[in-house]
């Protein structure tokens, strides 16, 4: 009777430790189940990350180079050999990414040619902008800007008689340049391209005049962007009428009336410069006296 008593225990221990390893089996299963599922996702969510962002990156190219033709012939020939080169690396890149969605150890390569595609760009766009800042018709497009600004200006002061204007401190030499970082070294170089603008410099000289008062001038740049609207950083009382205007960046000038004075500010847009006509108006004491521009592309 014991006997069968402890035949009977050792049956059901025998059973229950067979039930805790099933059990146990079941849940690893489980577990494994959903982490490989999770890990499958994982990778179909990455590989389709990664086709839509190369195919940002493709079309981005595109347009990129596509915007630059149509201004002198030899930016023409440098916009379309860039094309030719560009368009080979794109090929080889959707194929690796076609083959990168069934074999994930092709991505290192497809990072690879992204990587000599977004370096070949850069190169062309380098060589762009060098070739646009030199150019005569950049040059003539910025001083009819200029013109036109100044003629404001001089509408300005026909239109307000309360003012002394013999008395008027003059802005003349204005020259407004975009400026980028150097690639190499510190500094900043000349570019005509917005989307490699960093800052906006306006440097520009008051004119001696005897009849005005010597002593500190207040200067305020303003900035217009190609939308109409101004690069905002406070506002002033503007003109006989007082209207309070926004400016962009000011200035403190210790005027000699006896001598020219030269002043200057700067503007960094933080990438958000777009091509366009950019219009600068300076303001000596709420009166405007002179301005510029300049022309991204």
């Amino acid at each position: 009777m014991e006997n069968n008593n402890q035949g009977n225990k050792n049956l059901v221990r025998i059973l229950a430790i067979a039930l805790i390893v099933s059990l146990a089996a079941n849940i690893f299963l489980f577990v494994k189940k959903n982490q490989l599922q999770d890990e499958m996702q994982t990778h179909i969510d990455t590989l389709y990350i990664e086709k839509e962002k190369i195919s940002g990156e493709l079309a981005f190219t595109s347009s990129e180079l596509d915007k630059y033709k149509g201004i002198s012939d030899s930016l023409d020939q440098i916009v379309e050999e860039g094309k030719a080169r560009i368009g080979d690396l794109e090929k080889q890149i959707k194929n690796l990414r076609s083959a990168a969605s069934k074999d994930a150890s092709k991505k290192k390569e497809l990072d690879e040619k992204v990587k000599e595609l977004n370096a070949l760009v850069e190169k062309y766009l380098e060589r762009i902008d060098q070739l646009i800042t030199e150019n005569q018709l950049l040059k003539n497009q910025n001083a009819e800007l200029s013109t036109q600004v100044n003629e404001v200006t001089s509408q300005n002061k026909n239109l307000t008689a309360k003012v002394n204007y013999a008395a008027m401190i003059k802005t003349e030499y204005i020259k407004v340049k975009a400026l980028k970082k150097k690639v190499l070294g510190d500094g900043f170089t000349e570019t005509s391209l917005a989307r490699k603008v960093d800052k906006l410099a306006v440097n520009f000289s008051l004119l001696d005049n005897k009849l005005a008062a010597s002593g500190d001038k207040t200067v305020h740049v303003v900035i217009v962007g190609p939308d109409g609207k101004t690069f905002g950083n406070g506002t002033f009382k503007a003109g006989d009428t007082l209207n309070e205007t926004e400016f962009t960046s000011s200035v403190i000038v210790q005027y000699d009336n006896g001598r020219k004075s030269e002043a200057g500010v700067e503007y960094a847009g933080n990438g958000n410069f777009k091509p366009g006509d950019y219009k600068v108006e300076i303001y000596i004491d709420g009166i405007l006296s002179g301005g510029g521009g300049i022309v991204l592309k």
